[in-house]
C-alpha cells in the first residue's frame, strides 16, 4: 500500500497548476491526514482512502481552487523558460563536445612523424 500512496501523492503533484510553497505545505498536510486516518481506522485497503479523501485529480482541483490565474500562468512561464535555456544549453554543450573531438583527431592525424631515424635493437653500446 506504500507504493500505491507512493504513486497516489505523485499524480496529486503532477495534476497541481504549479507546485509552490503553500502547495508543498498543504501536499505535506495531506499527506499527515491520510496517514492518521490510516492510523486511527486500520485502513488497509487503498481504494478506501481514495473513496475517503476522493482522487489525485479531485484532490488537485480542490488545491488549486484559490490560485490566481496569472500566478499560473506566470508559473508555467518561467517553467518553460528554464526548458528552453537548459536544452539551448545542451546543443551548445553538444556542438562543443563534437568540434573538440574533431580539433583532436586532425590534430593526431596531421602530427608530423620524424623520418630517417633508425632504431636498433639488441646491440650495446660501450
Amino acid at each position: 500500500m506504500k507504493k500505491q500512496l507512493k504513486v497516489y501523492f505523485k499524480e496529486i503533484k503532477k495534476n497541481l497548476p504549479c507546485y509552490n510553497k503553500a502547495m508543498k505545505t498543504m501536499l505535506g498536510d495531506l499527506k499527515i491526514a491520510v496517514d492518521t486516518y490510516i492510523n486511527d481506522n486500520n485502513v488497509s485497503d487503498f481504494a478506501k482512502i481514495v473513496e475517503h479523501f476522493g482522487t489525485a485529480e479531485d484532490i488537485a482541483k480542490e488545491f488549486a481552487v484559490g490560485l490566481d490565474n496569472s500566478y499560473v500562468k506566470s508559473y508555467k512561464l518561467k517553467k518553460r523558460i528554464i526548458a528552453i535555456v537548459v536544452s539551448i544549453l545542451a546543443v551548445i554543450m553538444v556542438i562543443a563536445s563534437v568540434l573538440m573531438i574533431y580539433i583532436i583527431v586532425s590534430l593526431e592525424n596531421n602530427t608530423p612523424v620524424s623520418e630517417g631515424t633508425t632504431i636498433i635493437y639488441g646491440e650495446e653500446v660501450n
